[in-house]
């Protein structure tokens, strides 16, 4: 399958940034070859590469396509601001499972730091990979208020997974490796529904990326 590129449009032109250059260059494109590009909002663009150097690129647009409308229905995820490599994972795994909002939460057991910089630089990457061509958001939030259905997941919760109501917008709260405070589990627990994900007690992430497949799976995300 063909390589999908992320570039900015501007008077005509894609321009592309040092690292889809490189990219470029990995997989031995040339001036005048055909590429797709997209810029996170949803199009694709038939271009042809018209200049290719180490630190940026540019690309005649032929022709200008939208794939992806934003959705009625939002899936958001509240990740845990944790050890970076457990954080990437899961950012990455819920742009390929159809997140539309990554959450990035420090909750008060948190010992680490997040570059919200890199956080996009990942879901930059995993959207690429699975052509995925409107991106999800990415913020920093600094509070747990939600406008629609929110579920917490919890080894102790009332519902199961599989019982749970998916339809509408939903946010799936996601703990961190210390687990949540006291103040948490209160406020968690009057501002959202617990679910539980059966007998087994599971890392952090895999709890996530079992939640939003199987979501995103129901209501045809992916």
């Amino acid at each position: 399958m063909p390589h999908l590129f992320y570039g900015t449009p501007r008077n005509g032109e894609i321009v592309f940034d040092e690292r889809e250059a490189h990219h470029m260059r990995v997989v031995r494109l040339k001036e005048g070859e055909t590429v797709e590009t997209t810029d996170g909002e949803g199009f694709s663009y038939t271009c042809v590469l018209t200049r290719l150097k180490k630190s940026e690129a540019v690309a005649k647009i032929l022709k200008i396509e939208k794939k992806e409308e934003e959705p009625s229905e939002k899936l958001k995820v509240v990740v845990p601001i944790g050890r970076w490599e457990r954080t990437r994972l899961l950012i990455e795994k819920c742009v390929e499972l159809g997140a539309d909002e990554i959450l990035l939460y420090r909750f008060e057991r948190s010992q680490h730091s997040v570059s919200l910089e890199k956080s996009l630089l990942v879901v930059r990457e995993a959207a690429k990979q699975c052509r995925r061509y409107l991106f999800p958001k990415v913020k920093m939030v600094e509070n747990l208020d939600f406008d629609e259905k929110a579920i917490t997941l919890d080894p102790d919760g009332s519902v199961n997974l599989l019982e749970m109501d998916v339809s509408g917008s939903i946010t799936i709260v996601v703990g961190p490796e210390g687990g949540f405070s006291e103040r948490e589990k209160e406020l968690l627990k009057q501002r959202t529904i617990l679910v539980n994900l059966g007998r087994k007690i599971l890392r952090f992430e895999t709890a996530a990326i079992l939640t939003v497949g199987y979501i995103a799976l129901r209501k045809q995300k992916i």
